[in-house]
């Protein structure tokens, strides 16, 4: 999928150089359960937004096998992405 500002955010743009920049493979805008996710890496299921996430979602998420992150946009250049490799 391209990586552009049609579909992404000006913060999901900058998640994503970031874990290119550190060799993290990833899946963009999955569909889980019907449901949207912004990216996928490993077992993390992550959504960068500005809101808070609908506990329901995350309910889902972790019955599908997936861990919730959510990280908001002004966190997205500080938060340490190591772990996801």
């Amino acid at each position: 999928m391209l990586i552009d500002k049609q579909h992404f955010t000006k913060a999901e743009r900058r998640f994503v150089r970031r874990l290119q920049e550190n060799h993290i493979p990833f899946k963009a805008k999955i569909k889980i359960n019907n449901r949207e996710v912004d990216f996928i890496c490993g077992r993390y299921a992550i959504d960068i937004d500005g809101h808070k996430q609908a506990s329901g979602k995350n309910e889902m998420l972790v019955e599908a096998g997936y861990i919730p992150l959510h990280i908001d946009n002004q966190s997205v250049s500080k938060i340490n992405i190591s772990y996801l490799k």
